[in-house]
């Protein structure tokens, strides 16, 4: 479906400015409603309690640079935020919007951090759902090892994301190994989005006040 440029939240009404080509679902900053990219427009999914209590040196709005090895540092603004809780806890997931036009997820888990990059693959969400640890998944023709799967829930989100996801939505979520890469799978009802992720280290962000 085409992006609209003239976005209104379909819980009040209001004209929403200034967001990205990328979005597809985001708080409404007037009446506080979850609004999200259906397959027949823009939709509500209400207003709930974020579960995101947790310090971070992270939140929407900040901008800051990351250092990168392989080129020129990179300047860019935290646009969302996506928690997902399983048995064992929990983990943040951050977009980041680079000044450059590109966008990553940041992977925040106990102090830990990835940063993943988007990968155009096809997968059926049903084959995703079925895969075991231990077992192989194909993708675009190459086969992944699957070494961990998580059922985990939506329980909170703010700002706006590039993913048409609801609160207390199920995903299942898998890492997987393959040609000497790792990458990172999450299915929900009717989507799949897979990255390609390394791990990063803090102290390669500087953070603007």
């Amino acid at each position: 479906m085409a992006f609209s440029d003239n976005l209104s939240c379909p819980a009040c009404g209001v004209a929403l400015d200034a967001v990205s080509p990328h979005t597809r679902s985001l708080q409404c900053p007037h009446c506080g409603n979850w609004i999200y990219l259906s397959g027949s427009g823009w939709a509500a999914a209400g207003s709930f309690e974020h579960a995101l209590d947790a310090p971070s040196m992270l939140h929407v709005g900040r901008s800051g640079v990351l250092s990168d090895r392989e080129g020129p540092d990179r300047r860019f603004i935290v646009a969302g935020r996506l928690r997902l809780s399983y048995t064992g806890g929990y983990w943040d997931e951050w977009w980041l919007e680079f000044e450059q036009g590109t966008h990553q997820w940041l992977e925040e888990d106990d102090g830990r951090y990835r940063l993943h990059s988007p990968v155009s693959m096809s997968i059926d969400p049903s084959a995703a759902q079925a895969a075991k640890v231990g077992g192989q998944l194909t993708l675009n023709g190459a086969v992944w090892l699957v070494t961990e799967r998580l059922e985990a829930v939506i329980a909170g989100t703010e700002g706006a994301l590039p993913v048409a996801v609801q609160p207390g939505e199920q995903m299942t979520c898998l890492e997987m190994l393959g040609n000497g890469e790792k990458l990172s799978l999450e299915a929900g009802d009717s989507q799949v989005s897979v990255t390609r992720s390394v791990k990063i280290a803090g102290d390669r962000f500087t953070w603007n006040s």
